[in-house]
């Protein structure tokens, strides 16, 4: 096996707040609960994201003191005021290696406004050609709540401004490729906060709404010669199976009964959680299904270049030179593929919300 490291970059999108971090701290627990047992494991492959998982860990737990039904809390109230790197080192316990290496890429939604901060956006046109994966985290709440029609797809009235959809539409328009000669990328829409829903059975509906939010992104990768594997994966980052931690509602002034909002975003200042039962700490589910969908991906490259990789041609053409340059060091993966079928079995696709939307890379 090589000793160089395999390092898969993913760039998160998503508004403010909308809790990408708790999601990270969620997916390392719900992955190693998932796998722990077998030969896959994970963990903090620096000081650094060893420190903001621990911190977001313990702010999450803290919502669970003094719980009850009448007590409301905010959670994700701090905003990413820069560029953030988490990285987490996936590892085969049997092998005597680094491992892989997947680097979750952080930064303000903000920064998608090219009129306010146009050496941001600039910046993030081209960190977008050396990413391997792209998630788009939802903040699921804003999308569900305050429609103006009772139509299953109608998108909640703060949504565009919380979750920049429109705005990623044009985004993507803009500096995703259109062309096949180069390899594969995976987009992945990850709702986040679904536990209200959920519990509901309306998963389907979050489903139609992303879909309808989410159109012109949803458009571009229709008939996109660049082959894209598209996904929508939910997660729940507190509650479990049974209930526990809802969205209860957005905040209100006690004289107007009008939703208290941000001056600057005029988004909600706060969105209130419950308890809708006692829980002695978080029960995050789903929260692995996004590292699986990246390792499945990263198997599948490996599958197509060795395959290709004498060719040097046709429509995965351009992979192995592609993943050259971003520093995709496939020997040192193969070892990987002995665990390709316990990944698979374990990913969800077609049901309470998830759907994979393109699949060139045949999941």
């Amino acid at each position: 096996m090589s000793d160089k490291k395999v390092e898969v970059k993913v760039m998160m999108f998503g508004g403010r707040r909308c809790g990408k971090t708790s999601v990270l701290a969620a997916m390392q627990s719900c992955f190693e609960e998932k796998f722990g047992r077998g030969n896959l494991m994970i963990y903090a492959d620096d000081d650094d994201t060893m420190i903001k998982l621990e911190e977001k860990s313990r702010e999450i737990s803290s919502y669970f003191h003094n719980q009850g039904k009448s007590r409301s809390f905010t959670p994700d109230s701090a905003p990413t005021l820069d560029i953030i790197e988490y990285r987490f080192n996936i590892n085969l316990k049997n092998k005597d290696s680094d491992g892989m290496i997947v680097d979750f890429i952080d930064y303000p939604g903000e920064w998608l406004d090219a009129k306010k901060y146009p050496d941001k956006y600039k910046m993030l046109g081209e960190m977008i050609k050396k990413v391997h994966i792209i998630i788009i985290a939802i903040d699921s709440p804003h999308l569900m709540e305050q429609t103006n029609s009772d139509e299953e797809d109608a998108v909640g009235q703060f949504n565009d401004n919380r979750n920049y959809s429109r705005r990623i539409g044009e985004w993507a328009k803009r500096n995703f490729s259109t062309k096949s000669d180069l390899a594969a990328k995976m987009v992945l829409f990850v709702p986040l906060k679904c536990e209200k829903y959920y519990h509901a059975g309306q998963m389907d509906i979050l489903n139609k709404k992303i879909h309808k939010a989410y159109k012109d992104t949803f458009n571009f990768f229709t008939n996109n010669q660049q082959p894209y594997e598209v996904a929508i994966t939910p997660i729940l980052t507190c509650g479990d199976v049974d209930g526990g931690v809802e969205f209860d509602r957005f905040e209100r002034d006690e004289v107007t009964k009008e939703i208290v909002l941000e001056s600057e975003y005029q988004t909600p200042k706060k969105a209130l959680y419950i308890f809708t039962k006692k829980m002695a700490e978080p029960k995050p589910l789903y929260c692995e299904q996004p590292m699986i969908y990246i390792l499945s991906y990263v198997l599948a490259m490996v599958k197509i270049i060795k395959t290709n990789e004498k060719k040097g041609e046709g429509f995965f053409g351009g992979i192995l030179r592609w993943f050259n340059e971003t520093f995709f060091n496939v020997a040192a993966v193969e070892d990987f593929v002995q665990e390709q079928a316990l990944i698979k079995q374990a990913m969800k696709k077609n049901d309470n919300g998830y759907e994979i939307f393109s699949n060139p890379l045949n999941f």
